[in-house]
């Protein structure tokens, strides 16, 4: 290279394309990160932190408010400006125009010409409620929650939040009770949680890509319980293996609370159960009890009660429990685990566990590791365990 322009030409000419995989294309991400960290300054870093972020959040919710995005899609998701822009909507052409400038300057909008916007992948992916849902929650809970918590820490000592009942998340709600049952009494905001929940499942690198699960099928039994889902939300790693084993379904259960598992798309014969992971798991000498994103909602004295309940389920030297969550490393975790464990701490009390963590968590219940699943697709791992 001969100088800045040529850096910047071949920066600027860096696209997915560009890169051979999946696992080039984050890497090439995190690379990326590091490389703004390095280049901006001090007051760079302040101005995108404290003004640009927060900007960006609240231009996001309220062209999701005034539903602008799904009124373009049904334009045709032409280019237009801020004036043609606002006869689809209530808003003020001058104030569209200047909450769309943002959005562009931030690459969530393209803006071909001086003024003009057009939708990018971003943008129209909002459209799916798994995604456009996380601007409402992000308004509902996670800002309000995080704007809280200096708050809520300087008053109970700076001591890790453990009650789930009792945290901050609570603290900001004014709200007795945990987070679950505040969703059942607030359907609005629950149904919001639900996708967001959805969209954690679904937008993500599946545990088909990261543990052989033809496995299953060769050394399970027949006629009996294949894979139980505990806590499987609406059932997207579910339909994953239908779609995988479609021969499989009547042996398949997700467990979810009443009101989530009742959403489920999974068809018969899949078994569809409410069910309370704090008390005895009803499906006995499954192949495979497996919990995405379940445990991470809930500090050790819970989640040991959980892995208990599940423990009396399970046939010795046959059944296995298949943990798919963050496994966070002690040194420059990945960003999104970080970010993980401090949501999950706000919302649930819950944590991201390293992985002494979690093999030490597991052996208090009578389990043991036998092998940790890694995917360069993936943030997340799958640890496999067995009864010890």
């Amino acid at each position: 290279m001969n100088g800045h322009s040529d850096i910047v030409s071949v920066l600027n000419g860096v696209t997915p394309a560009s890169l051979e995989d999946e696992d080039q294309r984050s890497r090439a991400l995190l690379a990326a990160y590091a490389l703004v960290a390095r280049l901006e300054t001090p007051w760079e870093t302040m101005a995108r932190l404290c003004m640009g972020q927060p900007a960006l959040g609240a231009a996001l919710k309220v062209c999701k408010d005034l539903e602008l995005f799904e009124k373009w899609d049904k334009a045709g998701n032409e280019a237009m400006n801020a004036d043609e822009l606002a006869k689809l909507t209530p808003c003020e052409a001058a104030l569209l125009e200047r909450l769309l400038r943002h959005l562009a300057s931030n690459h969530m909008l393209h803006e071909p010409s001086v003024g003009v916007f057009k939708p990018t992948p971003f943008t129209k992916s909002l459209l799916q409620p798994v995604f456009g849902e996380w601007i409402n929650h992000l308004y509902d809970a996670t800002l309000p929650c995080f704007s809280r918590l200096p708050e809520y820490l300087a008053q109970t000592g700076y001591k890790v939040p453990l009650d789930p009942a009792n945290g901050v998340f609570q603290y900001t709600k004014d709200w007795k009770g945990d987070m679950f049952h505040y969703y059942e009494v607030h359907p609005r905001e629950g149904e919001s949680f639900n996708h967001v929940m959805g969209g954690v499942m679904a937008n993500q690198a599946g545990w088909l890509d990261i543990f052989p699960h033809e496995r299953l099928l060769e050394t399970a039994a027949e006629g009996t319980p294949l894979v139980v889902d505990v806590g499987g939300n609406i059932g997207h790693d579910m339909e994953r293996f239908l779609q995988a084993h479609p021969e499989t379904a009547s042996r398949l259960y997700l467990q979810d609370r009443p009101e989530v598992v009742k959403l489920s798309k999974c068809p018969d014969p899949v078994s569809k159960m409410g069910y309370d992971f704090f008390t005895p798991q009803p499906v006995k000498g499954s192949r495979v009890y497996y919990m995405h994103g379940v445990l991470h909602d809930w500090s050790d004295e819970p989640a040991r009660k959980i892995l208990a309940m599940q423990r009396e389920a399970l046939t010795p030297g046959y059944s296995t429990l298949l943990i798919h969550d963050h496994i966070a490393s002690r040194a420059l975790a990945h960003p999104h685990t970080t970010a993980y464990d401090l949501t999950m701490m706000v919302m649930v009390a819950g944590t991201e566990r390293t992985e002494e963590h979690w093999e030490t968590l597991l052996q208090s219940e009578g389990y043991k590791v036998v092998k940790i699943w890694r995917s360069p697709l993936a943030v997340q791992g799958i640890i496999e365990a067995e009864l010890a």
